[in-house]
This record gives structure tokens, C-alpha cells and sequence, in this order.
């Protein structure tokens, strides 16, 4: 517990840290913020705060908004607190005035400019070449139908929701049921609206808050189901492996990869996973917008590339970890400037009330429900513990991530199984992304 409270924002202890505020926060409120003129086609001539400006901001508040959510009980485990406070604590101060407007133009430049895509980039090509190859094909082989098949039961049940709501099919699928399944927070406040912007060519972004907000609510209830469905199996025969996710004493599947740093000293490689992520992500682009390619959306076949990649061995482990550091640094120094930048541009603090109704709980609940079931049906066709296979690759497809994945393996007594969940979170989002990406056209 002394360890969760221990307070560092911004690689920063206290006495440190809070200096850097106070100079942050006396440029904002005493007059001293640099400025540049912004010339605009819609919105002509504005006055807007400097990259410097605009980003020390954001990492300052986005820091310390992260760190408090991390730190609160039962928040920071449960509620996808480390993302949702700095996304709600940036949108309420600017809601209650104390974000000047130069400082909130200043943040709309910087997010509309691309750090956004930036971000993606740097996560989708990186949580893919983080995998272990081993792995990566044991879970091709047989853990990766487990997924299809969830997820199909996901969609199903979600469209199910939209009739039984009244959503209609569509809204109950592509803007309840699929945040809660595409691979985390980031992919529900980043990838999703993106996505969604690219399809739609109406900027989506507005929708992260709402996106983030039904994530949250899967993730509750992804660790409720974890709970209640083992207690329900275990009496029951032939559906719980008690830990072990393999029926067959044949059927390999690997369980744990090599062991590779997290990230490097040497900075030249650092930027050349920055570099090759980028350069992915633009390959990923050119694909998505060729002649009988553009079915699938460039950021799907961003996800392709990486997953081909990874599979193939075409770039050297000792190269394609470069992308590891570039997607630990967006991670570990980008994320909370990220989302609060996102509180602040996109998120309209007086419409959070909007955004949860019976209605969409019930297709979120029907949605993690088919999930859940889908993969243990699947699951036990693949040769997997029926248990074993819905906790890992149904429930884990439906939280907030990393933590999510913790909560809901712990709330399974499944820790052992989190090789498998991370599986789920980083392909099975990109899967649920290539979803839907195939299906939205169909339904618009």
C-alpha cells in the first residue's frame, strides 16, 4: 500500500515535482504564457499557446490527475482511474473556466496536428512486436479462433442489446459494444475515434469521453462475471481447469516469452522505433487507400503489418524491439498528456450525465456476457478449458487494458493466465478494430 501512495508525476518525488508546477502554473495565471498567431480558413486569426507552453501544461495536470488515479482504491483497480481521472479532471477545470482560452486553442492545435496519430502509431506497431513469436503463432494456432468467436458472440449480443434498447443494431455496435472490446482505454478514447473519423470523415474525437466512460463500465463488470463464473464452474464438471487452460496434454501453446527489456539506454534506438512506427503507420495508409485495399481501413492494416511482421521474423528481434521502447515511452511519458489533452479538446464535462443510461448497460451487459460465452464455447471446440479460455480471451477482450486484465485474472484466481490475457487485450483489440472496420460501411 505505502508503494501505490508514493507520490511520483512525471518521474518526479514531491519537493521536485511541485517547483515545475508552480512555474507551469504561474506562466498560465499571471500573463507569462507564449503565444503564436494561428491563421485559420473556418475560424480566421486566434492567438494560441506554444507547443512548450501547451505541453508542459498538459503534463503537469495530466501527471498529477494520473498519479491520483493510480493512487485511489477501488478507482485505480476497478474504474480505469489512471486514464478516466485525467480525461475528466482536465475537461472539469476547463469546464469551471480555469484553462485560458490561448492555453485551449493552443491544446486544439496540438491534438488536431497529429500528436494523436503520433501516439497510435507508436502503441499499435509496439504492442504487437512486444509479443514473443512463440507465442505469437501458439495463439494463431488455437488461442486466436477462442478470440473469433467471442467476439462474434460480443457483437451478436450487443446487437441483440440495440433491439431490445431501442438503440437500433448499429449504435448499440459501434458506439456501446465496441469501446469495451478494442484492446483497452487507448483503444476506446484513441484508436476507436480515429477509426471512426477516417470511415465516417466527421471528427470523431468528441466521442472518446463516452467511449472511455463504456469501457469502464465493461471493466466492472468483466471482474463481476470473473468472479461469479468461477464459482459457478467449479461445480460444475468438466468446464474449469483450476488454472490450467489446456485440455489436451499435447496441445503446446507457449506461456511465456523471452524476457526483453522494456526499454534502452540508447537513444538512437528509441528513435528508430519512433521512426519505424511512423513509417508503418503511413504503409499502413498508402494500403488503406489503394484500389480494392481501402475495404480495410489504414489503421487496421497498420495492425496487419505488425502482426506480419512479428510472425514472418522479417525484421530481427534486436530491431523490431526498438518499436517496444517507442510504444513504452508514448506509455510511460506521453499517456497522461495524451488523455488530458483529450479532457480538455474533445470531452465536454456537461455532457458526461448523457452518456450513461439503463439502456446502454444492458447492451454493455449483453455485450461482455456474449463474450464471455462465446469464448467458453469456442474455447472448449479449440481444446481449452471452457473457464479458463471465457476469462482470458472473452472478459479480458472487454476491460481497460493492462489493469483491467489484472483485476479480472484476480477476481479468476487466474494470475498464471496473463500471458494469455495479453494476448486478448493487444490482439483481440486489433481484431475487434478490423471488425470493425470491415463492418461499418456495411451499416452506413
Amino acid at each position: 500500500m505505502g508503494e501505490k501512495l508514493k507520490f511520483n508525476v512525471c518521474g518526479l518525488p514531491a519537493k521536485y515535482f511541485i517547483p515545475f508546477f508552480v512555474v507551469v502554473m504561474a506562466s498560465v495565471y499571471f500573463g507569462f504564457m507564449p503565444t503564436v498567431k494561428i491563421y485559420s480558413n473556418d475560424a480566421g486569426t486566434y492567438m494560441a499557446t506554444s507547443f512548450i507552453m501547451t505541453i508542459a501544461f498538459l503534463m503537469a495536470i495530466g501527471g498529477l490527475f494520473f498519479w491520483l488515479g493510480n493512487t485511489i482504491p477501488i478507482v485505480n483497480n476497478y474504474l480505469g482511474g489512471a486514464c478516466l481521472l485525467p480525461l475528466l479532471g482536465a475537461s472539469f477545470i476547463n469546464f469551471l473556466g480555469l484553462v485560458p482560452k490561448e492555453l485551449v486553442n493552443g491544446t486544439k492545435v496540438l491534438m488536431g496536428g497529429g500528436f494523436q496519430d503520433a501516439y497510435i502509431a507508436m502503441l499499435l506497431v509496439g504492442s504487437i512486436l512486444v509479443m514473443d513469436r512463440k507465442v505469437l503463432l501458439g495463439a494463431t494456432a488455437r488461442y486466436l479462433p477462442t478470440i473469433l468467436g467471442s467476439q462474434v458472440f460480443a457483437l451478436g449480443f450487443c446487437m441483440l442489446g440495440g433491439l431490445i434498447t431501442g438503440y437500433g443494431v448499429s449504435d448499440a455496435l459501434f458506439f456501446i459494444g465496441a469501446p469495451c472490446m478494442s484492446g483497452g482505454s487507448g483503444g476506446a478514447m484513441t484508436t476507436l475515434p480515429a477509426l471512426y473519423s477516417s470511415l465516417s470523415g466527421t471528427d470523431m474525437t468528441p466521442m472518446a469521453g463516452k467511449f472511455l466512460c463504456y469501457a469502464s463500465i465493461a471493466n466492472v463488470l468483466a471482474v463481476v462475471l470473473a468472479a461469479v463464473g468461477g464459482a459457478v464452474t467449479s461445480k460444475m464438471k468438466g468446464l474449469n481447469g483450476n488454472g490450467d487452460i489446456l485440455r489436451k496434454t499435447g496441445a503446446s501453446v507457449v506461456t511465456e516469452g523471452e524476457k526483453r527489456p522494456a526499454t534502452s539506454a540508447d537513444y538512437a534506438a528509441l528513435g528508430s522505433g519512433i521512426f519505424m512506427s511512423f513509417c508503418l503507420y503511413l504503409l499502413g495508409n498508402i494500403l488503406g487507400s489503394l484500389p480494392g485495399l481501402s475495404v480495410i481501413p489504414g489503421l487496421a492494416w497498420t495492425i496487419i503489418l505488425g502482426i506480419i511482421i512479428k510472425c514472418t521474423g522479417i525484421l530481427p528481434d534486436k530491431i523490431a524491439d526498438n518499436c517496444v521502447y517507442s510504444m513504452n515511452f508514448a506509455l510511460r511519458a506521453l499517456l497522461p498528456m495524451l488523455i488530458a489533452g483529450i479532457g480538455v479538446n474533445s470531452l465536454k464535462f456537461e455532457t458526461l450525465a448523457e452518456f450513461f443510461s439503463i439502456g446502454a448497460f444492458v447492451v454493455i451487459f449483453l455485450g461482455v456476457l456474449g463474450a464471455l460465452i462465446g469464448a467458453m464455447i469456442f474455447g472448449r471446440l479449440a481444446g481449452l478449458w471452457s473457464y479458463e479460455a471465457g476469462v482470458t480471451a472473452g472478459l479480458c477482450c472487454c476491460n481497460i487494458g493492462g489493469s483491467g486484465d489484472l483485476a479480472v485474472l484476480s477476481a479468476a484466481n487466474r494470475m498464471n493466465l496473463l500471458a494469455f490475457a495479453s494476448i486478448s487485450t493487444r490482439i483481440g483489440g486489433a481484431l475487434m478494430v478490423i471488425w470493425i472496420g470491415l463492418l461499418y460501411p456495411l451499416f452506413h
